[in-house]
């Protein structure tokens, strides 16, 4: 009897934690005007913190006061930005393939942590710091990738996060991931609630191959977020169909 009721909540733990998970979510990150989330308290709440962690965290502050401070220097903000993500901080790229794509290098914390990052993490970071100081930055979609944009429409300048902000232009972009999957959403800027979604998928990745429960749990929250993103419902699908017959 005890080992039924342990394999029951097992099964069901994991979808149980996403209705919780993305509950709060919606009621602590969203702001009552559409498509407006705080990727600051995203970040805390991926961490399983309470929203405003970030006053508490010293190289979050310190940076700020950093890039304050080269900004009333130089009155240029875009170099204040990169001085901070790249020099300040000295963000590095993890690497190709797995280490770009691993927990550390996706969760914003644990980048301030490890000083290093994938495209993800890093944007996220970024982000961050443009809701905090009202910078015109966006983060752009790719086939699997994500850049940073600064500015607007008729003037911008683009932001490789893995290669300390070099400016590739879009046609560059295109011919690098030419080979796709192009999905229509590429090169417009992501909302806060869309990159949450993204977040969750990238997370929701790093399950596939060893934990179905919590692949699918993180599938859901993304597609609560991100749910015109194809790739969401196509990894879900392909979790649920490694789930063994007897769950």
């Amino acid at each position: 009897m005890l080992a039924r009721l342990s394999a029951l909540a097992k099964r069901f733990f994991w979808p149980m934690l996403i209705v919780v998970f993305a509950a709060s979510l919606a009621l602590v990150l969203w702001s009552g005007q559409t498509e407006r989330m705080s990727f600051r308290d995203a970040a805390c709440s991926f961490e399983d913190k309470l929203p405003g962690c970030l006053d508490a965290v010293s190289e979050w502050n310190s940076g700020l006061a950093f890039y304050d401070s080269a900004l009333k220097a130089t009155g240029d903000t875009l170099q204040s930005l990169k001085a901070l993500l790249w020099e300040y901080w000295n963000l590095k790229f993890a690497g190709a393939g797995e280490p770009a794509v691993a927990q550390n290098s996706i969760l914003p914390l644990r980048v301030l942590e490890t000083r290093k990052s994938g495209c993800m993490g890093l944007s996220w970071l970024a982000m961050m710091v443009a809701e905090s100081r009202q910078i015109p930055l966006a983060v752009i979609m790719l086939p699997g990738h994500v850049f940073l944009r600064y500015g607007d429409s008729a003037n911008s300048v683009n932001l490789e996060p893995n290669r300390e902000g070099y400016s590739y232009t879009d046609g560059e972009y295109r011919e690098k991931y030419k080979k796709g999957p192009w999905t229509g959403l590429e090169f417009k800027p992501l909302t806060p609630t869309q990159f949450v979604g993204l977040a969750a998928f990238n997370m929701g990745n790093l399950y596939l191959d060893s934990d179905l429960r919590r692949a699918l749990t993180w599938y859901r929250m993304a597609e609560e977020f991100f749910s015109e993103y194809p790739g969401i419902k196509a990894n879900q699908e392909i979790a649920k169909s490694r789930l063994p017959d007897h769950l």
